[in-house]
């Protein structure tokens, strides 16, 4: 049956389809028209402008019932993903996924952890280079504050002690000209916890682990730039999900599920979100990212959990929608 409803994607600039993980908004534009065929949607995909009247103008021209978000990054920043959004509100038209402030505080990794911090939920330690204690032991690894897509992560971002990790984002800070934070690095296991919005609110997806196959001691396990995109790699090849655990882990996956209702209502997110973590080796979990909107490609987390759960790619997006649309 023909649904009336309209649905415009709206995915990055066309100037901003160079990076890998915009190009894959790209395709995955693609893959959710489809799904909307299956729905019986009237669909159109068009770029973001950042230009207020000009994105009106496009919003005027296609009268959309509803806005697919799949916007990852503004002139040529992720720390601006939270602009189409806003632009939405103000033109009090239903959009998918998270709220602009969802996905600024999210997007921020020091605003998060802040956020993490109030809401008690388990994250390991921070500091920002500017005023982090130099000469502390330990091993920590540093990320891009506003980027996501494991942006400039590899294997020499895990370093040991405080001096080293500041020495090392000030000198990517200089590289990249971009805000870079320090974390305490937890070496144990990963695990991803996505959830999507139901009619009766959040619904966690089966927990994924990600395993590190093959990797040598020296080698630290964690979801690189190579492990992310370069399907060609070692890190790429080596590095799988499962679903299926023992039961001695049944406490673990609770807990983890516990938190992440926690994560989702005190950062108000919505439609669908992923929030990832280590496990320290004697099982205490610890939030290291909350995502808001992740990848909905067919071989990304997030529609790989919904397929465990028996939730077919079309359908999820139908609820997703559906959430827009009610809020």
């Amino acid at each position: 049956m023909q649904n009336t409803s309209h649905v415009m994607i709206v995915v990055p600039e066309l100037k901003e389809v160079e990076p890998d993980d915009n190009l894959a908004t790209i395709s995955t534009a693609r893959e959710l028209a489809k799904h909307y065929d299956t729905l019986g949607y009237s669909h159109v995909i068009r770029h973001f402008d950042y230009l207020p009247q000009a994105f009106k103008a496009v919003i005027d021209s296609e009268r959309p019932d509803c806005v697919f978000n799949l916007v990852e990054s503004v002139s040529g920043t992720s720390r601006l993903i939270h602009v189409p959004p806003i632009y939405l509100e103000e033109l009090r038209i239903p959009y998918t996924g998270c709220p602009a402030h969802a996905i600024e505080l999210s997007n921020d990794k020091v605003l998060a952890k802040r956020i993490l911090e109030m809401l008690n939920a388990p994250t390991p330690r921070w500091g920002i280079p500017k005023s982090m204690k130099a000469n502390q032991p330990g091993t920590w690894i540093v990320k891009a504050q506003h980027e996501h897509a494991s942006y400039g992560m590899s294997q020499a971002n895990v370093v040991q002690g405080t001096t080293a990790a500041i020495e090392l984002a000030v000198a990517l800070e200089q590289e990249h000209k971009i805000d870079w934070m320090i974390e305490e690095f937890v070496d144990g296991r990963e695990f991803n916890v996505s959830m999507i919005q139901t009619e009766s609110g959040a619904r966690t997806l089966p927990i994924a682990e990600i395993m590190f196959e093959n990797y040598t001691k020296d080698m630290h396990k964690i979801i690189d730039y190579k492990a992310k995109w370069d399907d060609q790699s070692f890190e790429y090849k080596n590095t799988n999900r499962r679903y299926d655990f023992p039961s001695s882990d049944v406490p673990l996956l609770q807990a983890l599920e516990e938190i992440s209702r926690k994560v989702w209502s005190g950062f108000d997110l919505r439609g669908w979100a992923r929030i990832d973590y280590r496990v320290s080796k004697d099982g205490v979990p610890f939030v290291v990212d909350v995502n808001a909107n992740p990848d909905l490609s067919l071989d990304a987390g997030f529609m790989a959990a919904a397929t465990r759960a028996k939730i077919a790619p079309h359908e999820a997006i139908r609820m997703i929608t559906d959430a827009a649309m009610a809020a």
